[in-house]
Formats: C-alpha cells, structure tokens, sequence
C-alpha cells in the first residue's frame, strides 16, 4: 500500500513534470508554426543524404593520400565528448538518489509558483475529464431506471398489496389459510384425508423429548411456541439437539412479571439415539404437529419471545407477549405460507420482466439478479410498496397485529440489507474499480499503438534504404 509520504512526494514530481511538459508543448508549437513550409529543408536533407550514400559506394576508388590526415582515434574523441556532455546534463539535474529528485521537483515548483499538494485531478487534459465524466455517466447508466422498470416495479407492488387484502388478511379471515386448516390431524376416524392419517402415523412412531410440558407457562396450546424445537427452521438445531440430550429448550413465561426466559430442561437421561435418526425424528414430529389445532409457529417467530421491551395496545404488552398472543389466536405456519403469497406475487411478476428485458438486450448471459444493484433496488422498492401497503392495512384494522405480513417484512428486510451495505461500502468501491479499467485499458491501448508506430517506422526505413542501395546499384552500372 502506497504511504501518505509517497502520495505527497508523487504529487510534487508530477506538478513539476507536468509543468515541464506544458512549456515543451508551448514551444514545440511555436516552432511548427514558424516552419510552415518546410519543402526546401527536406530537399536539402534528401541531397545530403544521397551525397554521403555516394561516398559510401565510391569509398573504393579512394587513394593513401586522400587519408593522408584521417585520425581513427578522433572517433573515440567524438563518443568521448558525447558522453560528457551527457553526464554533464544528467548532473545538472542533481538526480543522484529518490530524495534528492523529490527535492529538485519540490523546489522547482516554488521557484514556479506551483501547488506541490495539488490534486491530481490538474494534471489530466480536457480530453481526459471529458473521457472520464463519459465514462462515469455510462456507468450510472447502467443502473438507471427507466418508464418501464418504473411502471412493472409500481405494478407488481401494488398487486402484492391487493392480494395481501383480498386473500391473506387475518388468520381468521383468510380463506388460504382456512383451506389448509381444513386438514386436521384431529378429526374423527373415517373423516381424515390421506395427509392427516399419515400425520397421526408419524406421531406415533416420532415421540420427541421437547414435546413435554416442563418449563413455566406451558400449555397443550403454547408449547409447540415456546419450545424452539418445534420452529420450522431453528427446530432441525435445538430440536434435533433436544432428541440426542434428551431436552427441552425454549421459553418459559411467568405471567407475574410477563417475563419470558430461555431455559433448557432434562427430561430423560436415558438417550442413545444416532445424528441421522434423530433428524428423522425431528422431520416426522414436525410433518406431524403442521395439521393439529394450534399448528407450529412461523419460522423464526419463536425468538420474539426473548424481547421483553415494548408497550403496545391497550394492555401494554411486550414484544414476546404480542408473539405469543398472536400464535394463540391463529398465526402459525399455516397462516405464513398463505401471506406468502404476497411476496411470492412480487418475485414472480417483476423478475420474468427483469429476466426477459435482460435476455432480450444482453442474450444468452448468466446473471445473479439478487446481487445486480439496479435489480435488487427494484425488488427492494416493490416489496417496499407491499410492505408500507401492509402497514396501512394494520392501521386501518386498529393496530391488530394478525394483520401483519410477516412474510413480506421478512422479504423487504432480504432485500434491505445488502442494498444497505452496497450504498454505504460497494458503490463507490465498484465505481473505482470501473475507473481502474478504463486506465488499464488505456495503457494497453497506448503500449498497442506504440509498438505499431515502431514497427512501421522500422518497415519504412528498412524500405528507403533499400529504395537507396537501388538506385546506388543502378547509378553504379551507369557509370
């Protein structure tokens, strides 16, 4: 990593060496402009160029005496006196180490009245800044929305809004989930469908320690919410540990103080049971508990019960307190897969426009949409536009907090996080990193186009010394 010292001394030398640059400029240009016409210079030159090439083909016919005063040693001289001067000028320079340049740069810009801090935006040409404010607009642009993004995002997030009125609403009022619970694991014999007979079979033969009612508060229709091994997701980690230990972990509630606490309780001591066993177990008991009564909690709800802050409604219930009453009054799986829906209507929809936009202008290309910034913030705006219409529903139905979607906040907050971090860490990273290419290319592009220039000035001098020995050839055959 370049030091804070070297980017100072880096910036010294480049005003110095960019000022040097310009005054060359300056004065190359002044002098094309008094050579205008230069047709009698380079006749000249192409004279004297002939008269030595004839030299070199009659350097037969000359005699001792016409190197009578021809000194081989005034060659040597010649080279000698060049590198003097060479070493002379390199010395005038005072570059004998790093330091000593920096310093001759540094005082070089004072005597010239020059920022040695300044940015290194001074040094670029108009021609620069204008490639790179293209360059910066055309990165821009390939995040940028445009009618048609706007109109399928506002689209697909009001639609996901109207299916969460019209078809999720409350676990009481919405007839999603009141098909699911119509299988019921509980039902008389004869009046069971096929999914709630294989569901009482699996109780049977996957009894799990975690079902027991040993921590506080517990009842036959809390304990499926306070213990973590019934949750749909955390269950295949505490439940699958609760089978090998022979446990309960979860939640107690002391309704005193409206306090709950995670405890972990023995309840068997006598356990031998294997690692794949026990996640069979555990997969069985839960197919098992999804068609009962009270069904299992929504996944990752569970947790709720450990925050114990909050005032909300009219009995001031905690954040643990409002969970647990709402997986009481119905809002278990079965009510979650069916607000899943609401999401699900905004994925569908708004990713067929993206995937088959982006097919239609790039082809056949493989892309991650949830990791494309400007997709991401579309699905991140549309699942915004759901969110806030849920949170309109759940004021216009008094505060009620069966009205929440958790499905969808759960989806926002998916898609809000890594928006999150790409505003604040990866926008200008990856901008850079765009930058760093076009430099890069452009310096592929120069070192190109300078091997071409040397091949070609080698191709063209090769080809007027052959044109030359031609006409030497010819011009001796004459004579």
């Amino acid at each position: 990593m370049i030091s804070d010292n070297l980017v100072i001394e880096l910036r010294a030398i480049l005003q110095a060496q960019n000022h040097l640059l310009q005054r060359l400029s300056d004065s190359i240009s002044e002098i094309e402009s008094k050579f205008v016409d230069v047709s009698q210079q380079s006749s000249q030159l192409q004279a004297l160029e002939q008269m030595m090439a004839e030299l070199e083909n009659s350097i037969d016919f000359l005699e001792d005496e016409d190197l009578a005063d021809f000194d081989p040693d005034e060659i040597y001289q010649i080279y000698d006196r060049h590198q003097n001067a060479i070493k002379r000028d390199l010395q005038a320079i005072g570059f004998t180490d790093w330091q000593s340049f920096v310093q001759q740069c540094q005082i070089y810009d004072l005597q010239n009245g020059l920022d040695p801090l300044a940015p290194y935006e001074v040094f670029l040409t108009e021609a620069d800044l204008q490639l790179l404010a293209n360059e910066k607009k055309s990165y821009d642009a390939q995040f940028a929305w445009d009618k048609w993004d706007y109109l399928f995002v506002g689209a697909s997030g009001v639609l996901a809004a109207l299916t969460d009125v019209l078809l999720v609403g409350t676990p009481q009022t919405s007839p999603l989930t009141a098909w699911m619970k119509t299988f019921n694991t509980t039902a008389k014999a004869g009046q069971t469908d096929w999914f709630s007979q294989w569901a009482r079979d699996l109780e049977k033969t996957c009894k799990v320690p975690y079902d027991a009612q040993t921590m506080a508060g517990m009842s036959g229709s809390s304990h499926r919410f306070q213990s973590l091994g019934h949750d749909p997701v955390l269950g295949f980690v505490f439940g699958i540990l609760d089978i090998m230990r022979g446990t309960v972990t979860g939640f107690s509630y002391d309704k005193l103080t409206s306090v709950h606490s995670f405890v972990t309780h023995p309840v068997s001591s006598d356990v031998s049971i294997h690692l794949i066993e026990a996640i069979l177990k555990q997969l069985g008991h839960l197919i098992s508990d999804v068609a009962t009564p009270m069904g299992l909690p929504a996944p990752f709800m569970t947790l709720m019960q450990g925050i114990n802050i909050g005032s909300f409604g009219d009995k001031g219930r905690s954040v643990g307190e409002v969970a647990r009453w709402m997986y009481l009054n119905g809002y278990d799986l079965r009510h979650f897969i069916a607000s899943g829906i609401t999401p699900a209507v905004v994925e569908i929809v708004l990713r067929a426009y993206i995937m088959l936009r982006h097919y239609s202008e790039h082809g056949e290309i493989k892309f991650d949409l949830a990791a494309h910034p400007k997709y991401r913030s579309m699905l991140l705006m549309a699942h915004g536009i759901a969110t806030t219409a849920n949170a309109g529903k759940v004021i216009l139905m008094g505060g009620n907090p069966l009205a929440i979607n958790y499905a969808e906040y759960m989806a926002f907050i998916r898609y809000l996080i890594p928006s999150l971090k790409y505003w604040l860490f990866d926008q200008q990273r990856l901008r850079l990193e765009h930058m760093e290419k076009i430099n890069e290319s452009g310096w592929d592009a120069l070192l190109d186009n300078s091997d071409r220039l040397l091949l070609d000035f080698r191709l063209k001098r090769r080809k007027e010394r052959q044109e030359v020995n031609v006409t030497n050839c010819q011009k001796s055959n004459d004579q």
